[in-house]
């Protein structure tokens, strides 16, 4: 969960009160962060609501209840919060919260519109899918390809089901195992399982080159290799 707690950081870093919030979280004091983002959400900081709806919805510490973490969700998000927007989508995509799937997809665009790299993952979701907007192959795969151009670990992954599954492009497990590689060398585990799945049915004899497809996959992205 390091990586959720760093993109958390990055979008609530603002202000006194995220910092202390932001710091004992890094400590695992999640107790004493909620009662400070009681406090700073009483005061009106959308910032607050935001930490409040992660801490409702995870349940870190205070009683996890889907339904105030939404409604913190909502006064974060109405404020441009776009940790807020994404993760109030979800909940609306997965039944936890109220709302339709096309409000789920305005979130994602929303705050996929200023390059929050998980919304524009879940909207790619959303295209492929046909949920909350029409089923669109060719805009999923953009949606995949500018996360993961951006350096999203699911963006890089997302590419990889696409040509895996053969939506938007011609079916090339290679390829497929090349991008599956790079997800999983950034740290993704869901890519390393799809590596793994997918790999079962690849000769050792490609191996070599899915290795050398994924370095330039990496390069191409501008990751470290």
């Amino acid at each position: 969960m390091r990586y959720l707690f760093l993109a958390l950081a990055l979008v609530f870093s603002l202000g006194n009160g995220s910092q202390q919030i932001d710091a004992l979280v890094d400590k695992g004091q999640f107790t004493e962060a909620a009662r400070i983002a009681e406090a700073e959400a009483e005061r009106g900081d959308p910032v607050a609501h935001a930490w409040l709806g992660r801490f409702y919805e995870a349940g870190e510490g205070v009683s996890a209840d889907p339904r105030v973490a939404a409604y913190h969700y909502r006064v974060a998000s109405k404020e441009g919060n776009n940790y807020a927007r994404w993760r109030l989508g979800v909940m609306i995509d997965t039944g936890t919260a109220e709302g339709s799937l096309e409000e789920a997809v305005a979130m994602f665009r929303a705050a996929a519109a200023e390059d929050y790299t998980d919304a524009i993952v879940s909207l790619a979701v959303m295209q492929a899918t046909g949920r909350g907007t029409a089923q669109d192959d060719v805009a999923a795969l953009s949606s995949y390809m500018r996360a993961a151009r951006l350096g999203d670990s699911g963006g890089v992954r997302g590419v990889g089901v696409m040509f895996h599954l053969g939506q938007a492009v011609q079916q090339d497990s290679q390829e497929a195992l090349a991008w599956f590689l790079v997800a999983a060398a950034m740290g993704n585990e869901d890519a390393e399982q799809s590596f793994y799945y997918v790999a079962e049915s690849v000769p050792d004899s490609d191996f070599d080159a899915i290795d050398a497809r994924a370095m330039e996959i990496a390069e191409e992205l501008g990751l470290e290799t």
